[in-house]
């Protein structure tokens, strides 16, 4: 096995929590008794990184060795000089996720080290990360473990490394990723993780805070629960070429790791690296010699306009130093700008330490050479987005937005059949509600940025989180929510008109008939929601006042001569989700359902259509059969990617990929815990598509399926105690768990 194997399986650690708390429970999370420690000279509000180690000999100790970790702001833990966690996942004061790790692989008889780097950003941090002040926990899960390693109740030493500064981010646009680091390698204490470093200097880490967990009263703010989602996983990544090189030769060797890169005294050089495609992780520059040189690393996006990310070193001259970011990067170019003085610079080898939430892909699709290209690289967009929670943009924001994340949750759902992320998505965002019902657009994040139009987009992110899972108990936590929402909306609509009013909170700009058409499909969903919430009283109010709603604004909006619905009753200006809104809120009567959809994929997109706009035409596109047009929706989908427009490189992108499982493929759940399925495949010009979807419960479903003179036959294969039916040209096969053959 080698190192990055054993850095995954290493990683693949943290989150064991439940399994072995199950088995091995002698102390429960109420009779912790770490405490929050810190470096007494520290000021909370600054930035700093510190380290904080603890040496412990262990003689008769065999098995698992189980902590639990957290850190204000990020930790890095390593046993015995071995990385063993990264952490904590981030959400909010009254949600601060801890790690369960067994280190017991990495432990040894005798004299063992812990050792902890935690980087505390101070007023450069990123606008996804809450803090309180700089401080560790480390908490054993039994008696003896606590004994031995607890923070507070044993002691630890700490110290700041001086060799790393924060390099601030620049920028006129709005930014809320990670800082740049600037590196002094003079002053960095190298080994420090290492059994063999003297820490004699070092002072005693000083308690400030016990623990307090979620759920309880407190006068610390960190509430502590444990990490609901997989770890985070490491994988070395090499680049492709370097794309630039001035005055100097690189050859496939240096990129492969095979030979070094020597760069002579009092040169300039530029190298720009390329890694294929946009990627994130830890880029790891490996180098000797260069005292007094300096480095700059510039960090750019497939697209261009990106912000301006850049760290900076200043190597101290000794031999095999490596350098790692103190924050993950997203790029798809790297450029180092190097300047020797008067020693040569040595660089040994330059990787990419791929950073995502472990994840299992499961998915495949077949059509075409340009829509294969458009599912894979939307796809790779998606696993790029996929780390603590779902990240929409992972160059400028690295922030969760429900608008995005509904469509990047269940694109990953529909490639793992993993929901982890999107059932945490959902529970972030209840977990932002301000006291209206309202909830914020983007979260976590320390700021109150609040939409009605994003609020009722919650709802329909657990209509759809249920329709691939059956989690009555996650529903009911949620009902409530989604009550209070609903009846804030009623009390500032307009009671003569229905519609949303011109002056209404947080309305945001968005077309009043648009936003109530949202309301009245949320209401749809809201009915199956209560329904299945065992509220059939509250079920029952949310149709009828849906139906009742569809009345008034079908008169109010809808245009005959234009088979569409306005955004406002003037009707004066038009939009294709707006009607799309009005069919999938059941506004449009049966016979008119069809040429109102034909209408709209006729229409041509708007510049500033957005993808959660496009989720809802691709929606109305499923509920309603019509999908002819569909292929000019792909199309649009191609030419943001061959212009490299920043908004292709959005993790919503991914909706091309529910387009391509959910339309050419026809795949799609028609009952909450995906039991039932229809396929009701469009291929466009296209004579045979295969594609596979991942089923939330385990196993997959999967087409096989060729095109002739308007026919179609193949196989279909579902996973068993699923059951359903084939469509085609409004002809239908019932269809069964495992594989069987179609033909009509």
């Amino acid at each position: 096995m080698n190192y990055w194997q054993r850095c995954k399986l290493l990683l693949a650690l943290i989150g064991i929590s439940s399994s072995l708390y199950a088995q091995n429970s002698d102390l429960s999370p109420a009779n912790w008794n770490a405490q929050w420690v810190t470096m007494s000279s520290t000021q909370s509000a600054d930035y700093g990184v510190y380290l904080f180690r603890k040496q412990f000999d262990l003689t008769n100790y065999s098995g698992p060795f189980i902590i639990h970790c957290t850190a204000d702001n990020h930790y890095r833990l390593y046993v015995n000089g071995k990385l063993a966690g990264m952490g904590p996942a981030r959400f909010d004061l009254s949600n601060w996720y801890y790690e369960t790790i067994d280190i017991g692989p990495l432990l040894k008889y005798g004299s063992n080290t812990l050792a902890v780097e935690v980087l505390y950003y101070g007023p450069y941090k990123p606008r996804a990360q809450f803090t309180k002040a700089m401080g560790l926990l480390v908490q054993g899960h039994t008696d003896k473990e606590a004994a031995i390693i607890n923070t507070g109740s044993t002691p630890w030493k700490v110290t700041t490394n001086e060799g790393i500064d924060v390099w601030p981010v620049k920028s006129s646009a709005f930014y809320g990723a990670f800082p740049g680091d600037s590196i002094t390698a003079q002053f960095h204490p190298w080994g420090w993780e290492q059994a063999s470093y003297k820490d004699t200097d070092w002072e005693i880490a000083t308690p400030t805070a016990s623990i307090a967990l979620q759920g309880k009263s407190a006068l610390d703010w960190r509430l502590l629960t444990p990490r609901t989602i997989n770890p985070l996983t490491l994988e070395k990544q090499r680049f492709i070429g370097v794309k630039d090189a001035h005055n100097l030769e690189i050859g496939k060797s240096f990129l492969a790791g095979v030979e070094p890169l020597n760069i002579p005294a009092k040169q300039k050089v530029s190298l720009l690296f390329d890694a294929g495609y946009q990627t994130t992780g830890l880029p790891e520059l490996q180098l000797s010699g260069g005292l007094d040189a300096d480095i700059n690393i510039t960090y750019i996006p497939e697209y261009s306009g990106g912000t301006k990310l850049q760290d900076h070193i200043s190597p101290d001259g000794a031999a095999r130093r490596t350098f790692q970011p103190s924050g993950y990067r997203t790029f798809r170019y790297i450029r180092l700008d190097i300047a020797t003085s008067k020693s040569p610079l040595t660089l040994i080898d330059y990787t990419n330490n791929y950073l995502q939430q472990q994840l299992t892909d499961k998915s495949a699709f077949t059509a075409s050479a340009t829509l294969d290209t458009l599912w894979k690289v939307a796809k790779q967009i998606a696993f790029t987005g996929a780390q603590d929670f779902l990240i929409e943009d992972a160059y400028n924001e690295q922030l969760q937005y429900i608008q995005g994340a509904r469509i990047h949750g269940l694109a990953i759902a529909a490639i793992t059949g993993d929901l982890q992320l999107l059932k945490q998505a959902i529970w972030q965002a209840a977990q932002s509600r301000i006291p209206e019902g309202l909830i914020r657009d983007r979260y976590p994040a320390d700021d109150r940025i609040i939409s009605v139009s994003s609020s009722l987009q919650w709802i329909g992110s657990i209509q759809d989180y249920l329709m691939l899972k059956n989690d009555k108990v996650f529903a009911k936590q949620l009902y409530p929510g989604v009550k209070q929402l609903l009846n804030w909306f009623e009390e500032n609509q307009d009671p003569q008109t229905g519609l949303a009013t011109a002056n209404m909170p947080y309305r945001n700009d968005v077309p009043v008939a648009k936003l109530t058409y949202q309301y009245i499909y949320a209401l749809r969903q809201a009915a199956q929601i209560a329904g299945y919430c065992d509220a059939p009283v509250d079920s029952l109010s949310y149709s009828k006042t849906a139906d009742k709603l569809r009345e008034q604004l079908y008169q109010q909006c809808y245009d005959q001569s234009k088979s569409l619905f306005a955004d406002a009753p003037g009707k004066s200006s038009f939009s294709r989700s707006t009607t799309a809104l009005a069919v999938l809120g059941q506004a449009v009567p049966p016979k008119q359902v069809k040429n109102v959809m034909q209408r709209v994929l006729n229409e041509k997109a708007g510049s500033n259509e957005t993808f959660w706009e496009k989720y809802f035409i691709f929606k109305a596109m499923q509920e309603s059969g019509v999908t002819d047009e569909y292929a000019e929706e792909l199309r649009l989908f191609l030419a943001m990617y061959e212009q490299k427009l920043p908004a292709f490189y959005k993790s919503s992108v991914a909706l091309a990929n529910l387009y391509l499982l959910g339309i050419t493929a026809g795949i799609q759940s028609t009952s909450y815990g995906f039991k039932t399925v229809l396929i009701a495949p469009d291929p466009g010009k296209q004579p045979q598509v295969k594609a596979t979807m991942a089923h939330p419960d385990g196993g997959t479903i999967s087409v096989d399926l060729q095109f002739t003179n308007n026919r179609v036959k193949g196989k279909v294969s579902l996973p068993f105690g699923v059951t359903g039916k084939f469509r085609w040209r409004g002809k239908d096969i019932t269809l069964h768990g495992g594989p069987q053959e179609v033909s009509l």
